[in-house]
C-alpha cells in the first residue's frame, strides 16, 4: 500500500511540474522593441544596455530572432525556425552574446514565437514551400524539421489557398484564420513534433528562458498546453488579443494553466481611464484585479501593435505605468515608455520590489474618490500606495517615490528603497484641460471620445451634464448661463444630445475652451448647433520662433511636434483636390528648426499663382498613425500649428491662436491673400472655398 501511495504522489507531482507562470513572482518585464526598431534594438545595442536594464528588469521580451529572408522583417512571417539570422543581428556572436550577457546578470530573455502560421522559402516558389531544416546542437542533439501540404489547414484563407490548386490537406483551422501566412494544422502529429523541436531548440540550444506566443487565437489553447508540457519553459505568455475577461481566462484554462496571458481586459480599462480621465473605470481591473487569475496576468499600457493603432494611450502615459507597477500581475513596460520615463519608471520598479509586491499580492484597499482613484497593494515587506487624479487622501505613514501629471506613487515609511535616481524625466507630451460650454434650454447629455479611442464620459449615450456657469461675451454685450464639462485630455470629440433622439453632428478636434449652442427642438443634426467660441474665448498671443519664416509666393505650413511625432506627415486638401504629392498620409515634412526644445517641421507645396485654388483643410500624423494624428484643421497659408491647432502665421508679425481650428460650419472660412483668417465683418478681397471674391 505504501508503494501505491508513492506512485499516486509521483503522478500528482508530475501533473503540476509542467511550466506555469511563476507563483508569487516579483519580476518586471520589458518589451525591448517596437515596430521597425531595427537600429534601436539590434542585439549589439541591447547588449550594451545589459547592466542598466538588468538593474530594473527580470525578463526581456525580444523580437523573433529567426531568418525571415528579409532585411526589414519584425519576424511575424517566419520562414526558418532553426536559422537565426534576423534583422536585429546574427546568431553567431551577436545573439549568443546578448543572451549570455543578460543571463549572467540574472535577467531572462523570452523570444517572440510565431506558431500559428509560417511563410514559404521564396517569393517565386510555391505558397506552401516551407523550409526543411536540420541542425546539430552544441551537445550533439539533432534538430530536424520536415514539412508538407498536409501540415497546412485545408480551409486556410477561407479555402482560397486550396482553390488556387495548392495541395493543402490538413484539418480545418482550430482557431481564427490568418491571411498573412499559411495557417499550421496543429492537429497534425508532424506539426506538433516540429513545434516541440523548435521550442526545445530555443530553450536548450539558444538558451532563451521562454516564449511570448504570437496570435494564440489562431489555434486551440490545448496545443499550447501540449507544447509547454513537452518543453517546460520557465516563462510563457500568450497574445490572446481580446478585451473579454472570460475569453482570456477561458484560453488560460485551455492551456492547462501552463501560460500567462497579456491582460487586454485591463489594457482597455487603462485606455478609458487614463486616456479620458474617467478614473471610475478603474473599478474594473482585468485579470490582475482577480485573486484567482492575477498570477497569469501580464499587465501592460501599450505594446508594439497598440502603440501604432487607435488603442494607443496618448494621455497620462506615465500615470498609467505607475498604475500597473502598483498592481498585482507581472508588469510589462513598453520600450518607448521606458526610453521616455527611465527615472520615474525605474524608481517605481525599485520601490515595488523593495515592498515585496508580487503578481499575487493582495490589494488591501481600492476605491474611487471624488476626482480620482486610489489603490493599496500589500507586499511581503511593505505597502505601495498609488493615487491617480486629484482625490483628497491622507498619505500619513507613506513617503513619495514618484509623481507627475495625475498620479503619485508612495511606499510605506518603513521601506528603504536603494538605488533611487534623482531628477525628472524630460517630457514634451502636451496635456491640458479643456472646458466645453453649452447654451441649451434642456439639460444636455454629452458623449465624448478621444483620438485614442477612450470615452471620458463612458460609452454611448455618455453623461448628462450637472454643472453650470455664467459667462459674459468678450464685448460685454451678452451674459449667458452655460452647461459645462471640463476634460482632462485634448483634443476631444463630442456629440451633444438631449437623451431622447435629438443630437448634433460629430464635433471634432476641440483643443481649447469652446462654446456651443444646442437646440433640441431641431432634429437636423447639422443645423441644431452653432459654434460661438469666437464670442467668448480669447487665446493668448504666441511668439513665433525664428524658423517660422514666410516663403514668398509659396503654399506652405509649419508644424510643431513633440517626441511622439518623430516622422510627421501633412495631408492637405480642399473640396476638389489633394495638394500632396502622394496618397495619404501625404507628404513627409522637413525639419525647419526648433521652438525651444520642440522640433518645427515644414510642409512646402511650392510656388502658386494668383487665382490658384487654396487648400481648406490640413492634418498632421506621425507617418499615418491612426492614433498620432491631429484633428482636421482649417488651412492657413503660412500657418504654424501644433497638435491642438493653429498657433500663428508666418505671414503676420505676431502669432494668434486659431479660435475654432476644426469646427467651422456653413460655406467655409475666409482668408486674406496673405493667408490670414478673417471673420464675417471683414471687407475686401478674400479667398473663400478656394476662390477669390470681393466682400463688400
Amino acid at each position: 500500500m505504501k508503494k501505491f501511495y508513492t506512485f499516486i504522489l509521483t503522478l500528482l507531482l508530475a501533473q503540476y511540474s509542467f511550466a506555469q507562470w511563476p507563483a508569487n513572482y516579483d519580476g518586471v518585464m520589458l518589451q525591448a522593441f517596437y515596430w521597425n526598431s531595427f537600429e534601436d534594438t539590434k542585439w549589439t545595442k541591447l547588449t550594451e544596455q545589459a547592466d542598466e536594464l538588468s538593474t530594473y528588469f527580470d525578463v526581456l521580451w525580444v523580437p523573433n530572432s529567426g531568418n525571415c529572408v528579409s532585411t526589414s522583417s519584425m519576424g511575424y512571417l517566419p520562414v526558418y525556425w532553426l536559422d537565426h539570422r534576423s534583422s536585429f543581428g546574427s546568431r553567431e556572436r551577436y545573439l549568443t552574446e546578448m543572451i549570455s550577457a543578460f543571463n549572467e546578470r540574472g535577467t531572462k530573455l523570452i523570444m517572440d514565437v510565431v506558431l500559428n502560421h509560417k511563410s514559404p522559402v521564396g517569393a517565386g516558389g510555391s505558397w506552401i514551400d516551407f523550409a526543411n531544416e536540420e541542425r546539430t546542437g552544441s551537445d550533439g542533439t539533432v534538430y530536424k524539421l520536415e514539412w508538407s501540404g498536409a501540415d497546412i489547414c485545408q480551409n486556410d484563407d477561407n479555402g482560397w489557398v486550396a482553390e488556387q490548386g495548392w495541395p493543402v490537406t490538413g484539418a480545418n483551422d482550430t482557431g481564427t484564420d490568418f491571411s498573412g501566412g499559411r495557417d499550421l494544422d496543429h492537429t497534425s502529429e508532424n506539426v506538433q513534433k516540429n513545434c516541440i523541436t523548435y521550442l526545445n531548440f530555443l530553450l536548450n540550444e539558444l538558451h532563451y528562458s521562454g516564449f511570448r506566443l504570437d496570435m494564440v487565437k489562431g489555434y486551440d489553447g490545448q496545443y499550447t498546453k501540449m507544447y509547454n508540457q513537452a518543453t517546460n519553459p520557465e516563462f510563457c505568455v500568450g497574445e490572446y488579443w481580446d478585451g473579454s475577461f472570460d475569453a482570456l481566462t477561458g484560453w488560460i484554462s485551455r492551456t492547462g494553466y501552463t501560460s500567462a496571458a497579456f491582460d487586454f481586459a485591463l489594457k482597455y480599462v487603462i485606455r478609458d481611464a487614463f486616456g479620458g480621465g474617467n478614473w471610475s473605470a478603474l473599478s474594473s481591473k482585468g485579470l490582475a484585479g482577480s485573486p484567482d487569475w492575477n498570477r497569469y496576468a501580464v499587465t501592460f499600457v501599450d505594446n508594439h501593435d497598440t502603440y501604432e493603432n487607435q488603442d494607443r494611450l496618448t494621455n497620462n502615459v506615465l500615470a498609467a505605468n505607475g498604475f500597473i507597477l502598483a498592481m498585482p500581475g507581472t508588469p510589462c513596460i513598453f520600450l518607448k515608455h521606458w526610453q521616455r520615463y527611465p527615472i520615474a519608471i525605474g524608481n517605481m520598479i525599485l520601490a515595488r520590489k523593495a515592498c515585496g509586491v508580487t503578481n499575487q499580492s493582495p490589494m488591501v484597499e481600492q476605491q474611487a474618490l471624488d476626482g480620482g482613484y486610489i489603490i493599496k497593494t500589500q507586499g511581503s515587506k511593505g505597502t505601495v500606495l498609488y493615487i491617480c487624479g486629484f482625490p483628497q487622501y491622507d498619505t500619513t505613514g507613506f513617503k513619495l517615490i514618484a509623481s507627475g501629471t495625475n498620479f503619485a506613487y508612495f511606499v510605506s515609511d518603513n521601506i528603504t528603497v536603494e538605488g533611487l535616481r534623482e531628477g525628472n524625466d524630460e517630457d514634451d507630451t502636451e496635456q491640458k484641460n479643456v472646458t466645453v460650454y453649452i447654451d441649451s434650454e434642456v439639460t444636455p447629455t454629452l458623449y465624448a471620445w478621444t483620438n485614442g479611442g477612450a470615452h471620458p464620459l463612458g460609452e454611448w449615450p455618455g453623461s448628462a451634464l450637472t454643472e453650470q456657469e455664467s459667462k459674459t461675451s468678450k464685448d460685454g454685450s451678452v451674459t449667458k448661463n452655460f452647461w459645462k464639462y471640463t476634460f482632462s485630455v485634448a483634443p476631444v470629440n463630442i456629440v451633444i444630445h438631449n437623451g431622447a433622439g435629438t443630437q448634433t453632428a460629430d464635433i471634432k478636434g476641440i483643443g481649447h475652451d469652446s462654446y456651443f449652442t444646442f437646440d433640441d427642438t431641431n432634429s437636423d443634426k447639422e443645423t441644431n448647433w452653432t459654434n460661438i467660441t469666437a464670442q467668448y474665448y480669447t487665446p493668448e498671443p504666441v511668439a513665433l520662433p525664428a524658423c517660422v519664416k514666410p516663403i514668398e509666393g509659396h503654399l506652405y505650413a509649419y508644424f510643431r511636434g513633440n517626441k511622439d511625432y518623430d516622422t510627421p506627415y501633412a495631408w492637405v486638401w480642399n473640396d476638389t483636390k489633394n495638394f500632396c504629392k502622394a496618397d495619404y498620409p501625404g507628404d513627409k515634412l522637413t525639419i525647419a528648426g526648433y521652438d525651444g526644445d520642440k522640433a518645427v517641421w515644414r510642409w512646402d507645396f511650392g510656388a502658386i499663382s494668383d487665382g490658384d485654388a487654396l487648400p481648406t483643410g490640413i492634418l498632421f500624423s506621425n507617418n499615418g498613425s491612426e492614433t498620432l494624428k491631429t484633428s482636421d484643421f482649417d488651412f492657413e497659408n503660412g500657418g504654424y500649428y501644433d497638435v491642438y491647432g493653429l498657433l500663428g502665421n508666418a505671414n503676420t508679425t505676431t502669432g494668434i491662436q486659431s479660435l475654432t481650428p476644426t469646427l467651422s460650419q456653413g460655406e467655409g472660412a475666409c482668408y486674406t491673400l496673405d493667408g490670414r483668417r478673417v471673420d464675417a465683418n471683414y471687407r475686401g478681397l478674400v479667398i473663400k472655398n478656394g476662390r477669390k471674391m470681393v466682400v463688400k
